[in-house]
């Protein structure tokens, strides 16, 4: 059954619990599979691929070589893999893939090449599947990978991060622009001098710019221009806007591919003083201990009980993002010592997802040095607690984050 998701959730709870396997991800145009190993994500495929992409990439990196041996070679296989492909057989390579291999085999590419060429397939396939709201799911436990796949090795929430915050500024385009794959195009010359607001191309540039649509889509203009094809959206995104520039939509298979979501709107208006006094004297502040140690988790418990929080502990870190995810805390007390992942990953996991960009999280350690709590910085951490601690060492800190229930600044 398709059901609603939150991608980032759903990554950040398989590599917190250091699974081994596969996630199916269905949305009834495209499917996708990502494969991970001991909660590193190893690999992505998608069941919507076609040379054109196969040919950016290349072109992107300037390989010009493999270029050309490619389009003489498979230039009878527009599309390179079918969905039901993906879905039959889980490790089968895809022609996407057989052509990466072969192109190392003839030598237009070396290993170091073939290796940036995946993790550029890799990022630009999680950024699709980021782009989901709504899908069918299931998880296959499994100790292989993908051949393939089994060099890489990203940085996941930095990654997520990183593509979050690409997603952002995709979303400050005209909404009628919703993928790198629509292709632009001008119904009137006439109206390339028009003034635009916000509009950064001369005329002249424009003229040129009106030369290279001609069929292209952003994306492949991008190439031609040496841009990025973000930039290139943001600065067609204004004459989209005023109706200079119309979009048609992307050719097979590319336009089942999902659609750039739209930013959320009509935000909730601030709170007067009065109203805010009045949810905080009603409210029961949340927060989530994490640590393995029984004996500290009671101690938590037992400090902050008395003081009126809702207080969940919880002992197995494996277990812990999705209980965090459910119950979405006020504030979060991280071990940073823990068997199988530790408190500076999952921090960093949970910084990677909106719901948690503001949730202040503290860092429990026994450690004092310097690096330590520089790492703990690094990884989004808001502040430093030092075991042992007192009551009153950690309600202050708690109460620094918090606003103490029923208190009138």
């Amino acid at each position: 059954m398709i059901k609603d998701i939150n991608p980032v959730q759903l990554l950040t709870e398989l590599s917190s619990s250091q699974s081994n396997g596969y996630l199916n991800v269905d949305n009834g145009s495209a499917s996708w599979r990502i494969y991970f190993k001991e909660g590193d994500l190893k690999y992505i495929d998608c069941s919507i691929q076609s040379m054109s992409e196969l040919t950016y990439y290349l072109s992107r990196q300037g390989w010009d070589s493999a270029l050309a041996a490619v389009k003489s070679k498979f230039q009878s296989h527009p599309h390179l893999s079918a969905k039901s492909n993906l879905l039959d057989d889980p490790f089968k390579q895809t022609l996407f893939e057989q052509i990466i291999i072969w192109l190392q085999s003839e030598e237009y590419l070396n290993g170091s090449q073939v290796k940036q060429l995946i993790e550029d397939k890799i990022k630009d396939t999680l950024e699709s599947f980021l782009w989901l709201n709504q899908a069918r799911l299931s998880w296959v436990n499994s100790p292989c990978i993908k051949t393939i796949g089994e060099t890489t090795n990203f940085d996941l929430p930095n990654l997520v991060k990183l593509l979050r915050q690409r997603l952002t500024r995709w979303q400050t385009c005209e909404p009628g622009l919703w993928s790198p794959h629509q292709r632009p195009y001008l119904v009137d010359y006439r109206q390339i001098e028009k003034p635009i607001p916000s509009g950064k191309l001369s005329v002249a540039a424009l003229k040129k710019l009106a030369q290279l649509m001609r069929g292209l889509s952003i994306r492949q203009i991008s190439l031609v221009l040496k841009q990025d094809e973000l930039q290139v959206a943001q600065l067609l995104s204004p004459y989209i806007k005023h109706g200079v520039i119309y979009l048609r939509n992307p050719q097979t298979p590319l336009d089942r591919l999902p659609r750039i979501p739209k930013a959320l709107q009509n935000k909730p208006q601030e709170k007067s003083h009065v109203d805010r006094v009045k949810q905080n004297t009603a409210k029961i502040h949340k927060i989530v201990c994490v640590d393995d140690s029984p004996t500290i988790l009671n101690e938590m418990e037992r400090f902050l009980g008395k003081e009126k929080f809702q207080v969940t502990t919880i002992n197995d870190p494996i277990q812990a993002s999705s209980v965090i995810f459910r119950i979405k805390p006020d504030l979060i007390l991280l071990d940073i010592t823990m068997p199988k992942i530790n408190g500076y990953k999952l921090c960093s996991l949970l910084r990677s997802s909106a719901v948690f960009n503001e949730t202040p999280i503290i860092m429990v350690t026994g450690n004092k040095g310097l690096i330590d709590k520089a790492r703990a910085k690094l990884v989004g951490s808001t502040d430093y607690l030092t075991k042992p601690f007192t009551q009153k060492g950690l309600i202050d800190l708690v109460d620094k984050y918090l606003e103490p229930i029923g208190a009138i600044h």
